[in-house]
């Protein structure tokens, strides 16, 4: 069934991290910058790390819910996504536009756990597979991390800047657009062949508990083919967190690519 193909998909939002939703290739595109339309920056990294929000310490937990699109060659679904995330794992529940839960996604620092509740089916996925789908390899995004992309002063091989905006290059080749009126960032382009995905976009950013988190993210597979878009609809920070692990029964076996 299309369930299993859907839960990896739907970890890219997390993997995210959103009403009605115009897709990435929409108004998103018209912040992707070009650092050869644009200046060097007057400032150093450190006045640029200076104005980025980083939330690196103090932001330990998120947990909430949302609405999810997954477009890809030959359609899209359409799905609830509920999660919760610290700095080690995320877990993420799906359940289908009438409330039934179709599986569960478990990300921690080196493997995906995927549990297909409908086809009674689990697999475990080391991180660093070869052979992940492009879709599927976008789960390896923690959650936490994703909402709060951060970087640090030594990554910063260059900046850029125009009238709106400073562009950040990182050693890894990263491009991280920023605005200049309040440092948030508004998207990272991953260039490397080996990124789990091309694209984040951050949009509809809102002060939850001082922090300022994005309500909408799109992402965009590492071939430009396939993205996910997730709307959140509600979040909460640093809360006490119950265990994140998923009770598999044991008459289904756990298959390890």
């Amino acid at each position: 069934m299309k369930i299993l193909k859907t839960i990896p998909q739907l970890s890219t939002v997390l993997a995210l991290v959103i009403t009605v939703i115009i897709l990435a290739s929409c108004s998103s595109s018209e912040r992707l910058l070009s650092v050869e339309d644009m200046e060097p920056a007057s400032i150093s990294n450190q006045e640029l790390m200076d104005l980025v929000p980083d939330y690196s310490e103090d932001l330990e937990t998120l947990k909430g819910n949302g609405r999810a699109i997954v477009s890809e060659p030959g359609g899209s679904d359409r799905v609830t996504l509920q999660f919760q995330s610290d700095r080690e794992k995320s877990l993420i529940t799906i359940r289908t536009s009438i409330g039934i839960e179709g599986g569960q996604i478990l990300v921690d620092s080196d493997s995906l756990l995927i549990y297909n509740r409908v086809d009674k089916y689990a697999e475990k996925v080391s991180l660093q597979q070869s052979n992940l789908t492009s879709i599927g390899s976008l789960a390896s995004l923690n959650m936490l991390d994703m909402f709060n992309f951060t970087m640090e002063e030594d990554d910063i091989r260059g900046i850029f800047e125009n009238d709106e905006y400073y562009v950040a290059v990182l050693n890894n080749r990263t491009q991280v657009t920023l605005s200049k009126k309040d440092g948030l960032i508004q998207n990272v382009i991953q260039s490397g062949g080996e990124a789990a995905y091309s694209r984040i976009d951050y949009e509809g950013y809102a002060q939850i508990e001082g922090f300022y988190l994005p309500r909408k993210i799109t992402i965009l597979s590492s071939d430009g083919s396939s993205q996910a878009t997730f709307l959140v609809q509600r979040l909460e920070v640093n809360n006490t967190l119950p265990p994140m692990e998923i009770s598999i029964p044991e008459n289904i076996p756990i298959y390890r690519i």
